[in-house]
């Protein structure tokens, strides 16, 4: 035990409770700063802002994305990476056309040199679920679109 130890022991015994619990008073004071703070960045981005994975009708995971939605009323932006291959460096790619119109999303992208895009027409539900269809390769599959 170091020499200051014992010290600390006796003025932590002989603090009194009121003031122990200023100390988490500020505690408490600090986390509502943070909460408020996290929740003005969240005002300054729009609904669609944040990471998402669209997965099939099976629950299997398709593609990530990474969205940038300004409140500022302009269309969206984004970046995918397709999760049925195998993560190497450069496997992520822009996303070509992103355009929200009221509870309509539609994305295309080009996934692979030489394809045709990959277009993903989505409508939001009234339970806010992004849902609808995806088409790569001349195949057209049922999606979701989930947060995270």
């Amino acid at each position: 035990m170091r020499a200051g130890a014992p010290l600390l022991l006796v003025l932590l015994a002989l603090t009194p409770a009121t003031v122990l619990a200023q100390g988490d008073a500020s505690d408490a004071a600090i986390d509502q700063r943070i909460r408020a703070s996290a929740e003005a960045a969240e005002s300054l981005q729009g609904p669609l802002d944040g990471a998402w994975t669209l997965v099939g009708a099976d629950g299997a995971a398709i593609y990530a994305f990474q969205f940038v939605d300004k409140p500022t009323g302009e269309q969206p932006e984004g970046v995918w990476r397709d999760l049925r291959r195998p993560r190497v460096p450069g496997d992520i790619g822009l996303v070509d056309m992103m355009v929200r119109n009221g509870g309509a999303l539609n994305l295309s992208f080009i996934a692979a040199d030489g394809a045709p895009p990959v277009m993903i027409v989505l409508r939001t539900g009234a339970d806010g679920v992004w849902s609808g269809q995806l088409t790569e390769a001349g195949k057209t599959t049922t999606v979701t679109l989930r947060r995270g």
